[in-house]
């Protein structure tokens, strides 16, 4: 079956969503070989792939996974989809603890390295916290502390029947856009970098399927997916009151300084980390420390804290300074110490 969708794609046609669907499933109940899945994989990438088979995918791989349960209406994600090869710290991985401490609560879904010299996994796993936990244990964090990390692998088994294909392929397919948008927590608000400001408005697009609160995606005008404060944001806003909103920011909207992009870069783990530890534990008030900040400051926006981005601004120093966002990371990794 698989075969004549490859052919429709092929011949410029797009999928509708219960078809893209249907397509997902059959690839995640290990119905197609590699050459299949590559051929689609391809065919979508060279046609471009629309918001409705976005979505498609997106459902599918929403109704195979394991999920947990969070007793937090306001439960939000901050994430990204990396794959912008910029080497940045792990900067929405901080701001996730700056928002936790803020009073949010956090299912913070992610993964190891794409393109950074770190992903979020790697990074946490540097710095103590067990990734590895069971979703039962996760779900008590979650509803205990305030945050619990997701890890990927654990929450998709299906997606194992891809992976070699993906690697094998090594580039930008559209399963490199899924992980975000398929929080096991089931969070209906999200903030989510992604890595160019095409994929950003296709991710948005596919949103008014999938049954989201407030959905945030933001790309920069130099294809970082964080807001880094070196120039200007693209960001595209979905609501269910007022659709989808395409606006830009720069460091001005925050009030805070713009910096030089070399600032927040970094070239490994073990710097990620003790820049984390710069920002959360040392309270170091520097170029990563604005960052960070403001991307907590735009999720806290998200969570539906206020609508004023200084304000939120001013919530995310706060979480930072009075030792809550620290609070919120050696709490869960004395957690994941305890179910070892």
């Amino acid at each position: 079956m698989i075969k004549s969708y490859i052919e429709r794609i092929s011949e410029g046609n797009n999928l509708q969503l219960a078809d893209a669907y249907m397509v997902m499933q059959h690839i995640m109940h290990g119905e197609c070989n590699n050459s299949q899945i590559s051929g689609l994989l391809l065919a979508l990438r060279t046609k471009g792939e629309t918001p409705e088979e976005v979505a498609g995918f997106v459902k599918a791989m929403r109704d195979k996974s394991l999920k947990i349960t969070s007793r937090h209406k306001n439960t939000i994600d901050v994430c990204g989809t990396g794959g912008d090869g910029s080497n940045t710290f792990n900067i929405s991985t901080a701001a996730s603890f700056v928002v936790a401490g803020a009073g949010v609560h956090v299912a913070k879904h992610g993964n190891r390295s794409v393109s950074s010299k770190s992903g979020s996994a790697d990074v946490l796993t540097h710095l103590g916290i067990n990734i590895n936990l069971s979703p039962d244990v996760t779900e008590q964090a979650l509803n205990e502390i305030g945050i619990a990390f997701l890890f990927a692998p654990v929450y998709h088994p299906a997606m194992k029947y891809a992976a070699e294909v993906r690697r094998e392929l090594g580039i930008k397919t559209i399963f490199n856009i899924l992980g975000p948008l398929t929080n096991p927590a089931g969070t209906k608000k999200q903030l989510v970098g992604v890595f160019n400001n095409k994929t950003a408005k296709l991710m948005a697009e596919a949103s008014f399927y999938l049954d989201m609160e407030r959905i945030v995606f933001l790309s920069t005008e130099n294809s970082l997916d964080e807001i880094s404060l070196a120039g200007t944001t693209n960001v595209y806003e979905y609501n269910l009151n007022s659709k989808l909103k395409e606006y830009k920011i720069d460091s001005r909207a925050f009030g805070l300084s713009e910096i030089e992009p070399g600032k927040i870069k970094s070239d490994s783990t073990e710097n990620n980390a003790k820049i984390f530890l710069s920002v959360l534990k040392e309270k170091v008030k520097d170029e990563a420390f604005s960052v960070v900040v403001a991307n907590a400051a735009m999720a806290l926006h998200v969570a539906g804290l206020s609508e004023d981005l200084v304000e939120c601004k001013n919530i995310a120093e706060e979480s930072i300074l009075s030792g809550k966002a620290f609070e919120k990371f050696a709490a869960l990794k004395n957690f994941g110490e305890k179910h070892q």
